[in-house]
This record gives structure tokens, sequence and C-alpha cells, in this order.
């Protein structure tokens, strides 16, 4: 049987869930589950499942004319990585009331924050004016769940869950500045690129301005590499390559730029291309990293250098991590070589 990946799960869930939420004002955990009973998984393989959770349902704000919501998702999720979790595998789970691994928790802390979360708000934000204004529209909300989307733009596309909402009023579509908003799912997880050591190494040093010679030092690591003793020459190389890479950063450190590339280097690799805001659904709390804080916090950020083992830390003033980069090495027989970028508490809207 193929692996759970809650992490991909959960962007699921999350799509589920914020469509009940602007839909109804609320997440029932029994509604959203028994929707996920309705979704054939099976249909991943050669596309999108298409789901309509509402249809002209009337809202009304005191003192304004009524609205019709209509509210309906499509999803695409990787088939191997949700195993059990949808469609007739969850139904004997969710007639005894249970769920696989933590999901059932990471559904309690998506229900106990949808209210105060800054991307609950934020959507909801853009239904309260159509219902604040003094005219009847039929709001129409699309939630499309497509990872396997963004993994096709090389890493340029961040979001996993895309919201668009629209409305006609009078016969006529239109669409609010702000109607559509993309949302990076995780799910107890950092990192946010997982890179080729070479390739990745030589673009953050670009984004830093370091001008060094490892393009053509390690220009060895870009071809393929056969058999042990050759393999063997590959891990050293990167290794190589790595503390090349730290001494330059810690030098770079000390210049007036270091700090505007270094979080410019950090928006592109959260953010995108599609400046998705980052939700990460935990089993004890939800927590959020937003384009909007992320730009404010960057107007002022100094950045120093902490070496911490293998890890090169990027710290604020007070020493609170903003990033790191690190490598993960594991030379044959597993031979996995990873270059990985990862979040630091300070860059979270709530922690």
């Amino acid at each position: 049987m193929a692996k759970l990946n809650e992490g991909d799960v959960v962007e699921g869930l999350f799509t589920i869930g914020l469509a009940l939420y602007l839909a109804y004002g609320k997440i029932d955990k029994k509604e959203l589950n028994r929707i996920r009973t309705k979704i054939d998984s099976k249909i991943f393989d050669r596309g999108r499942f298409k789901y309509e959770v509402v249809g002209n349902l009337k809202r009304q704000i005191k003192g304004k004319p009524p609205d019709f919501i209509n509210v309906g998702f499509e999803m695409r999720l990787k088939p191997k990585s949700v195993p059990g979790v949808f469609g007739k595998d969850f139904l004997p789970l969710y007639e005894k009331s249970q769920d696989i691994g933590n999901l059932d928790k990471k559904i309690d802390q998506l229900i106990t924050h949808i209210k105060t979360a800054n991307f609950s708000r934020r959507a909801n934000s853009i239904i309260t004016r159509f219902l604040n204004n003094d005219t009847t529209d039929n709001i129409k909300i699309s939630i499309i769940a497509d990872g396997i989307a963004g993994e096709a733009s090389g890493g340029e596309v961040k979001g996993d869950v895309e919201l668009h909402i629209d409305a006609v009023t009078k016969g006529t579509r239109k669409k609010l500045t702000g109607g559509s908003i993309a949302y990076s799912l995780k799910s107890e997880s950092v990192t946010v690129a997982n890179l080729a050591p070479y390739k990745g190494m030589l673009s953050l040093a670009t984004a830093l301005g370091i001008t060094w010679n490892a393009k053509e030092k390690y220009i060895r690591l870009s071809q393929p590499f056969r058999g042990p003793v050759e393999q063997k020459v590959k891990f050293e190389m990167i290794t190589s390559m790595y503390n090349d890479l730290k001494k330059e950063i810690k030098i770079k450190a000390r210049t007036p730029r270091f700090s505007i590339d270094a979080m410019g280097f950090l928006k592109e690799s959260i953010f995108g291309s599609d400046l998705a805001d980052v939700v990460d659904i935990q089993r004890g709390t939800l927590k959020e990293i937003t384009v909007e804080n992320f730009d404010k916090m960057s107007e002022t950020m100094n950045l120093s250098i902490i070496e911490k083992g293998n890890n090169l830390l990027f710290t604020d003033e007070k020493r609170i991590s903003i990033f790191q980069i690190r490598t993960k090495l594991r030379p044959p027989p597993a031979n996995e070589a990873k270059f990985y970028l990862e979040v630091g508490k300070g860059v979270y809207l709530h922690d």
C-alpha cells in the first residue's frame, strides 16, 4: 500500500474546510468528513474531482439586500500520497468517527483557528464587501486544490490551493480586486526550498551578489556520477562547495545590501511568483507566513550569521532565526544529496 503523506492530505482538508467556512461562516467537522467520503481519489490520476458545497445559499446583512452564494471546489492531489483518506476507503472510518494518523487533530486545529486566522479573514473580507453593497449579487466561490500543477512550474509557483471569488450583478459578472488568493499548505514542515546542491547553492550565491569561481570549480556536479568511486567524489565535492559557500556568505554579511538581498531571495523562495501565503496546519496549532507581514518585517531587517553544526542560520537582531541553509548528504547506497532552505520562527505571523 502507498505511504500516506499528511502534508498532501492537508491540502484537501483545508480546501473542504475553507469552502464550508465561506459558505456557512463555520466548519462543521462531521460535514467536512462526510464530504471526504464523496471524493473519488481515483479521478486524481486523470484530472480534478469537482464538488458543489452549496448552491444559491441566501445570505444577508441587516439593512442590505440579500445575496446568493455558490461554493464549490476542484481537487487533484497526488494519488499515491492520500490512500485511505477519501471516498469509499474512508467511509468505514467515518462511520466509526475515526481517522488516520494525525488528521483528526489537524482538522481540529483548522476548526479552532478558522475565525481568527489571516487566510480566512482575508477571504471572508472579500465576501463581506459584496454583502455590504447595495445590490443583490450572485457570488461565485471556487476553490482549486492542485499542488501537482504548482510542482510542474519548477518551483516558481508555490500555491497548492487557489481561491477565486467573483459575482454576477444584474447579469454582469465582475471580479473584485483581490478576489483571487493563493495558499501554500504545509503540515509541520519548515522547508521552503528543496534543491539540487549545485544549482541551489549557485542560485543563493547569485542572489546575495557573491562573486566566486564555484560554477567552474564545481562544474563536474552538473554531470552524472556513476559507480562507487565517482559517487564518493560527488559527495566530497558537494561538501567542499557548501563549505566555500558558507565562508563567502560570512564575508558578504558585512556588506550594506546583505539583508536586502537575503530577504529578497527568501521571499521568492517562500511565496513564489503567485505570492502564496503559507498556512501550516499542525497537530497542536496553526501557523501562517503572510506576504504582508514579511514585507513589513523586511523593511527594518538586519540579518546576522550564526554557524550551528552543519547549518548556517540567518538571524535578526535578537538572534531569532529567520531562515537557515543546510545540506542533507547520504552517500550510497542511499545516494541522497539535498540543499535545503528552511524558515525559522521569526517569519511566522503567529508562533
